[in-house]
């Protein structure tokens, strides 16, 4: 009927993710998001702040001959890793190196002496959610919610229990918040705050993190003409820590799985984890430890309005210029 529809389904309705570039001013994912989601990028960006981790076989077994003798080697723990895919189905764990790696894997040394959570002492990871928005001039800001969740393995740990119930801690159990004398005692705050900032200067001044470029039309001339528009993105990330309080970057998932219970289009509980969580829900919303939808409503609401509630968790942790400022 002569009509244009800048949604590339046409009249459909679609989900924002189908469609990142949504308008002329605002742009869902960041530019050079795949040096934080894929591990092998992230590593290369950030290596200090992870386990030690090797991209060939050969380069662990040096490590692992260097570390302690042969008979010690043994009760190293390793996981093989896909760098493009995350949650514990992209891991394998082993105690002995494989002969080879695919080329879209990576070998990473288990935390020594791993930090251990509750009476049962159980394997867990900390996972932060960080909001990464650009503006038009290439200015970076990152905020930081301020309440941690702690994921769980279902088993108590062991070394010698190389299955994934003691091994992979993907489960969201608890919140973790500032006041919380755990997160006091292990200063879990300030250490994920530091490490972020670091990463961030890092992507950002080495280019990795850009600003994004858009052609649109002149109506004044019908020339394309370059704006940039506003990126933005949820990103999380994992941390162990060991029993000294050395604090390790796991992993950061670009596409972090956020649960809304209230989004009047039903939820698609595509991951063992979004089924977990709606079950949890729907028997007691009240203490439902997963609900994600102030932090998803919050985090939108900084990107197209530019603030958030006086008492959101959403507390602004830098602001990293355009790299060459």
């Amino acid at each position: 009927e002569g009509r244009t529809y800048y949604c590339p389904l046409g009249r459909r309705s679609v989900d924002l993710c189908d469609e990142p570039g949504f308008s002329s001013r605002f742009r869902l994912f960041l530019t050079g998001r795949q040096h934080l989601d894929e591990k092998d990028l992230l590593h290369q960006l950030v290596p200090e702040l992870m386990p030690p981790t090797f991209h060939s076989v050969e380069s662990a077994r040096q490590y692992a001959a260097e570390l302690m003798n042969d008979e010690d080697n043994a009760k190293l723990i390793w996981f093989v890793k896909a760098v493009n895919q995350n949650g514990g189905r992209a891991v394998k764990v082993t105690n002995e190196l494989p002969e080879k790696i695919d080329t879209n894997e990576q070998i990473q040394l288990h935390v020594p002496r791993p930090l251990l959570f509750g009476e049962s002492q159980v394997k867990f990871h900390v996972k932060s959610y960080q909001h990464i928005s650009c503006d038009s001039d290439g200015n970076w800001n990152v905020y930081l919610y301020d309440m941690f969740y702690i994921a769980t393995a279902p088993q108590p740990w062991s070394a010698d229990d190389l299955s994934d119930e003691a091994q992979i801690s993907s489960m969201r159990t608890h919140r973790l918040y500032i006041d919380d004398e755990f997160q006091k005692t292990w200063n879990i705050a300030k250490l994920v705050q530091s490490n972020i900032i670091k990463l961030m200067e890092r992507a950002v001044q080495q280019g990795k993190l850009h600003r994004a470029t858009t052609a649109t039309a002149d109506q004044t001339n019908d020339n394309k003409v370059k704006s940039s528009p506003l990126q933005f993105e949820i990103i999380s990330a994992d941390w162990m820590l060991d029993q000294d309080g050395k604090i390790y970057l796991i992993e950061c998932n670009g596409t972090p799985v956020l649960y809304d219970p209230t989004s009047p289009k039903k939820q698609a509980l595509t991951t063992p984890g979004l089924q977990l969580y709606d079950r949890l829900y729907q028997e007691d919303p009240e203490n439902a430890v997963v609900n994600d939808t102030v932090i998803i409503r919050e985090a939108l609401r900084l990107a197209l309005r530019g603030r958030v509630p006086p008492k959101s968790l959403w507390k602004h942790l830098v602001t990293i210029p355009a790299r060459g400022h």
